[in-house]
Protein backbone atom coordinates (compact mmCIF):
# COMPACT_ATOMS: atom_id res chain seq x y z
CA UNK A 1 0.00 0.00 0.00
CA UNK A 2 3.12 2.58 1.03
CA UNK A 3 4.61 1.46 -2.40
CA UNK A 4 0.92 2.66 -4.36
CA UNK A 5 0.95 5.66 -2.59
CA UNK A 6 4.19 6.60 -3.04
CA UNK A 7 4.20 5.85 -6.72
CA UNK A 8 0.68 7.61 -7.05
CA UNK A 9 2.23 10.87 -5.29
CA UNK A 10 5.50 10.80 -7.66
CA UNK A 11 3.32 10.64 -10.89
CA UNK A 12 1.18 13.09 -9.60
CA UNK A 13 4.05 15.52 -8.82
CA UNK A 14 5.25 14.74 -12.27
CA UNK A 15 2.09 15.64 -14.20
CA UNK A 16 1.90 18.74 -12.00
CA UNK A 17 5.24 19.97 -12.46
CA UNK A 18 6.23 19.16 -15.92
CA UNK A 19 2.91 21.89 -17.56
CA UNK A 20 4.62 24.23 -14.81
CA UNK A 21 8.17 23.63 -16.17
CA UNK A 22 7.01 24.05 -19.87
CA UNK A 23 5.01 27.42 -19.30
CA UNK A 24 8.07 28.92 -17.45
CA UNK A 25 10.31 27.76 -20.82
CA UNK A 26 7.45 29.54 -22.57
CA UNK A 27 8.27 33.60 -23.94
CA UNK A 28 6.20 35.83 -22.25
CA UNK A 29 4.77 39.25 -23.05
CA UNK A 30 6.69 42.59 -21.80
CA UNK A 31 5.41 44.47 -18.98
CA UNK A 32 4.58 47.54 -21.60
CA UNK A 33 1.84 44.87 -23.58
CA UNK A 34 0.33 44.01 -20.88
CA UNK A 35 -0.22 47.27 -19.78
CA UNK A 36 -1.25 48.08 -23.47
CA UNK A 37 -3.59 45.04 -23.54
CA UNK A 38 -4.79 46.53 -20.21
CA UNK A 39 -5.55 50.10 -21.64
CA UNK A 40 -7.09 48.68 -24.61
CA UNK A 41 -9.48 46.06 -23.02
CA UNK A 42 -10.70 49.54 -20.69
CA UNK A 43 -10.64 51.19 -24.09
CA UNK A 44 -8.02 54.10 -23.53
CA UNK A 45 -4.84 54.81 -25.89
CA UNK A 46 -1.87 56.28 -24.81
CA UNK A 47 -0.92 58.75 -27.22
CA UNK A 48 2.71 59.52 -25.70
CA UNK A 49 4.83 60.51 -22.98
CA UNK A 50 7.30 62.68 -22.10
CA UNK A 51 9.81 63.67 -18.83
CA UNK A 52 9.05 66.83 -17.43
CA UNK A 53 12.21 67.69 -16.48
CA UNK A 54 11.73 71.17 -14.80
CA UNK A 55 8.82 69.63 -12.55
CA UNK A 56 10.60 66.19 -12.08
CA UNK A 57 7.40 64.47 -13.41
CA UNK A 58 6.09 62.16 -16.48
CA UNK A 59 3.73 63.69 -18.56
CA UNK A 60 1.21 60.75 -20.07
CA UNK A 61 -1.09 61.69 -22.93
CA UNK A 62 -4.03 59.40 -23.14
CA UNK A 63 -7.32 59.16 -24.80
CA UNK A 64 -10.75 57.57 -24.38
CA UNK A 65 -13.30 57.38 -26.53
CA UNK A 66 -13.25 61.38 -27.60
CA UNK A 67 -11.77 63.22 -24.77
CA UNK A 68 -8.42 63.23 -24.18
CA UNK A 69 -5.99 63.79 -21.15
CA UNK A 70 -2.84 64.87 -19.71
CA UNK A 71 -1.67 62.67 -16.12
CA UNK A 72 1.03 64.09 -14.42
CA UNK A 73 2.80 61.31 -12.35
CA UNK A 74 5.93 62.72 -9.79
CA UNK A 75 8.87 61.25 -11.44
CA UNK A 76 10.71 60.39 -8.00
CA UNK A 77 7.57 58.87 -5.83
CA UNK A 78 5.27 57.65 -8.50
CA UNK A 79 1.97 59.65 -7.18
CA UNK A 80 -0.57 61.02 -9.42
CA UNK A 81 0.14 65.14 -9.39
CA UNK A 82 -2.64 66.28 -11.80
CA UNK A 83 -5.22 64.93 -14.35
CA UNK A 84 -6.66 66.91 -16.41
CA UNK A 85 -8.69 67.24 -20.12
CA UNK A 86 -7.04 68.65 -22.84
CA UNK A 87 -7.62 68.96 -26.41
CA UNK A 88 -5.92 66.78 -29.36
CA UNK A 89 -4.45 69.63 -30.47
CA UNK A 90 -2.93 70.93 -26.85
CA UNK A 91 -1.47 67.71 -26.80
CA UNK A 92 -0.07 67.14 -29.76
CA UNK A 93 1.93 70.56 -29.57
CA UNK A 94 2.87 69.51 -25.86
CA UNK A 95 4.46 66.16 -27.66
CA UNK A 96 5.95 67.98 -30.61
CA UNK A 97 7.83 70.48 -28.37
CA UNK A 98 5.82 73.71 -29.82
CA UNK A 99 4.20 74.30 -26.57
CA UNK A 100 5.68 74.63 -23.40
CA UNK A 101 5.46 72.34 -20.18
CA UNK A 102 3.57 75.07 -18.71
CA UNK A 103 1.45 75.72 -21.26
CA UNK A 104 2.72 79.18 -22.66
CA UNK A 105 2.96 79.78 -26.46
CA UNK A 106 6.38 80.77 -27.46
CA UNK A 107 8.38 79.00 -24.16
CA UNK A 108 8.54 75.98 -25.99
CA UNK A 109 10.71 73.05 -25.00
CA UNK A 110 12.83 72.47 -28.05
Amino acid sequence: MKKFLLTSAVIAFITFCIPTYAASDAKIISKDEAIKSALAAVDVEVLGIRHDEPDAQWDVFVKKGDKAYEVEINALTGEIVAAEEETLAEIQAELSGDLSHEGALGDVDK
